[in-house]
């Protein structure tokens, strides 16, 4: 049975108003509360993916200031899951929904812990939370009701931090990285990169559409940093654009 994640009593103890809701039609109703639901069972099941690196870290021996970085975006995660859930109950909605399956994170058995951990940080952090700050950005541009830029805003300045861990701890562990170590590593961002395709450009599950906006983030900043630490992120790029057979080269070719 799926578990169900259900925040009400919490949303009714972060309370927010929103003067949207009396003049939305019912159509846009829904919508928004299908959006923010979706962002609360997102964010809650976040919480879970950032402890789940707090074991490696330690087996690895990173500096301590990465384990309070990792362990404060656990709280993070879980702040915004309550914020979501109040916006959906000012909106009318339930903060009631199915959980997703979230594995944990993984140990990548038959690699070393060290790139077991960077396989995590760069899939987590360097590409999902990278790309999730691309999109709340847009989200805060469109957005018209000062709750909803508050909520948003919010959630943004974390996710960027979160984002920010990733390429700190990349950099920080660097000097431990060796050729054959970045040859696998290229190996894996193939479907790394195939998973945040399917998240952003396949499902067409948001609202707005992320596509344009990805294409832009994962050419502009993910592929030139993830290079800049000589891991072969543009042919891993490529590789996962002809496995999923989602339009490229118009798509997801790079740009000039």
């Amino acid at each position: 049975m799926t578990p169900i994640l259900d925040l009400r009593e919490e949303a009714r103890r972060t309370p927010v108003a929103l003067d949207v809701a009396l003049k939305m039609d019912d159509e846009s109703r829904r919508a928004a509360i299908a959006e923010w639901t979706e962002r609360m069972v997102d964010e809650q099941s976040a919480s879970r993916v950032f402890a789940g690196l707090l074991p490696p870290m330690m087996r690895v021996g990173v500096d301590a200031q990465f384990h309070a970085a990792a362990a404060d975006a656990v709280v993070d995660e879980l702040r915004h899951a309550r914020l979501c859930a109040a916006v959906v109950q000012a909106l009318g909605g339930d903060a009631r929904a199915p959980m997703i399956e979230v594995d944990d994170v993984p140990r990548h058995a038959g690699v070393s812990p060290l790139e077991g951990l960077l396989r995590n940080v760069l899939d987590i952090s360097c590409l999902g939370e990278t790309a999730d700050v691309a999109v709340l950005e847009r989200r805060y541009r469109h957005a018209r009701e000062s709750t909803f830029r508050r909520v948003i805003a919010e959630i943004l300045d974390d996710e960027i931090g979160h984002s920010r861990l990733g390429w700190l701890l990349l950099r920080h562990l660097e000097p431990r990285i060796d050729a054959r170590t970045r040859e696998r590593l290229g190996a894996y961002l193939v479907p790394a990169f195939a998973r945040l395709l399917e998240r952003h450009g396949a499902t067409g599950k948001h609202a707005v559409d992320d596509r344009p906006l990805l294409i832009e983030v994962v050419n502009e900043v993910i592929v030139p940093r993830l290079e800049a630490f000589e891991l072969p992120a543009r042919p891993a790029l490529e590789a996962a654009c002809a496995a999923a057979d989602v339009d490229e080269p118009v798509i997801w070719a790079a740009t000039d």
